[in-house]
């Protein structure tokens, strides 16, 4: 258990506490009780700051990702060549996921809702849609909430898009002329359908491997190599 330091401000101690209980115990079962005890500050102190669990929980989710967001602009903007901004944006985000692994499990599997056949999509304007699988209709409350962390998802996914489309478009990577072209608002420019499924399954692949099979002894830098070898060459015996 985290032992938080009593000078700093409630908000900064309640934001510490959060990370500790929602990683240790995850989202459903993590309480307001624990973390403002966590805290040493009154429920009243958090509802002023954070208003309930949800919100708590999206600060805390939203800071560290406004964080790495900046760290993979930066990484990838630097980078020369694909295969070097691929190498630059897995190994930030591999570092991340393992840094934060107990978080981002919980917005991975618990906050997505794929497990209740909601699944999100893009309309013709680029906007985040939820539609049922199996035609229930969603409340409006569950969508806004639900809503935020796919578009926190699709920010991390789409710097890979980008370096995909890019991979494609000066003929580094494989294009089969897919016709059908996505409009995304953030970030504002087009991708094709292939750079967007190409991202999300490189992504997931990734995300899956932090959460369940990377033993944590294993070098950033090796496993970056390893996904970045199998993701450009499949498994044929081809240099690309």
């Amino acid at each position: 258990m985290t032992v938080i330091d009593a000078t700093l401000p409630k908000k900064d101690r309640i934001l510490i506490a959060a990370e500790d209980v929602f990683s240790r115990r995850g989202y459903t079962k993590a309480t307001l009780d624990e973390i403002i005890a966590l805290a040493d500050t009154g429920k009243g102190t958090l509802y002023k700051y954070f208003g309930n669990k949800d919100n708590l929980f999206y600060t805390l989710i939203e800071e560290k990702h406004n964080k790495l967001m900046e760290d993979l602009h930066a990484i990838t903007a630097e980078a020369d060549g694909i295969r070097s901004k691929l190498q630059a944006y897995l190994n930030c985000m591999l570092a991340f996921l393992r840094s934060n692994k107990g978080l981002w499990l919980i917005v991975w599997y618990e906050l997505n809702a794929a497990h209740q056949g909601i699944h999100p999509d893009f309309d013709e304007n680029g906007d985040w849609v939820l539609t049922s699988l199996y035609g229930e209709e969603i409340a409006k409350e569950d969508e806004a909430r639900l809503l935020r962390y796919y578009k926190i998802l699709w920010e991390e996914i789409s710097v890979l898009a980008k370096i995909l489309q890019d991979g494609q478009d000066n003929g580094y990577l494989k294009y089969t002329n897919c016709p059908e072209i996505k409009t995304v608002a953030t970030p504002a420019h087009k991708l094709t359908s292939e750079a967007i499924f190409g991202a999300y399954h490189l992504f997931a692949g990734i995300a899956n491997g932090v959460f369940h099979v990377i033993d944590n002894d294993m070098d950033n830098g090796e496993l970056t190599a390893i996904i970045v070898d199998y993701f450009l060459n499949g498994h044929a015996a081809q240099k690309v």
